[in-house]
């Protein structure tokens, strides 16, 4: 299991850990963190990916994050005591490590979790910060894009996501959402299933993003 929390753990650390949590699969989506409720434990991506969905006050809902291998979902929550702060959705044929604060507290000595800690929420930050700009830079054209680039990488090239889901994500119209798809897969950049984009040329994308300077560490 290969994720920036546990950087810095020997090897006979990191198996004593592993072998006290729990390795879930999911064949299908499944809700593992509601937002508002108050958790024990955490989840790391061991393969797959985790929809990140956030609701305000009128209870509208968007999809604002898709984890994948490596990132850690509810780490913060399950260590301070404070209720989740969105939702999480284990996608279809997802594998996660479920572990308790206790547990990771048992075996991460604290300055070793200090800074890796840090270094996650550095990294949340500088997510939220690009997610800004690209909010305020980049066309929806753009904007899909990178969006397809940013959830997939050359070894996970699919995207379990519906145009709806990916539109929302976008900050367009789904109509927006289905031009450009089908403008990329008759380019042969991607392939369209039901809920699912894959990617099979990365290069056209970065390309488009790239037209107005668009941040580009999605590889």
């Amino acid at each position: 299991m290969e994720t920036e929390l546990l950087d810095g753990l020997g090897v006979v650390q990191k198996r004593a850990l592993l072998a006290e949590c729990q390795f879930r699969s999911f064949r299908t989506p499944r809700d593992i963190l509601r937002q508002g409720e108050v958790i024990d434990g955490f989840y790391m991506v061991e393969h797959g990916q985790v929809e990140v969905t956030y609701i305000d006050r009128q209870g509208n809902s968007i999809i604002v994050h898709i984890a994948g291998p490596g990132e850690v979902l509810g780490e913060v929550e399950a260590l301070s005591g404070k209720p989740c702060a969105a939702s999480c959705k284990a996608l279809a044929d997802a594998r996660l490590l479920y572990c308790t604060a206790a547990q990771l507290l048992k075996h991460v000595p604290a300055e070793v979790l200090v800074v890796n800690l840090a270094s996650v929420l550095h990294d949340r930050l500088l997510r939220d910060n690009r997610q800004r700009s690209i909010d305020h830079f980049l066309t929806a054209d753009q904007r899909i894009c990178l969006y397809l680039l940013q959830f997939t990488t050359a070894a996970q090239p699919e995207l379990r996501i519906n145009q709806t889901d990916l539109a929302a994500l976008a900050g367009c119209s789904r109509q927006t959402v289905n031009r450009k798809l089908n403008e990329l897969r008759l380019r042969d950049v991607i392939e369209i299933s039901r809920g699912r984009v894959r990617v099979l040329l990365r290069a056209p994308l970065e390309r488009e993003t790239h037209a107005t300077g668009a941040d580009a560490e999605l590889s």
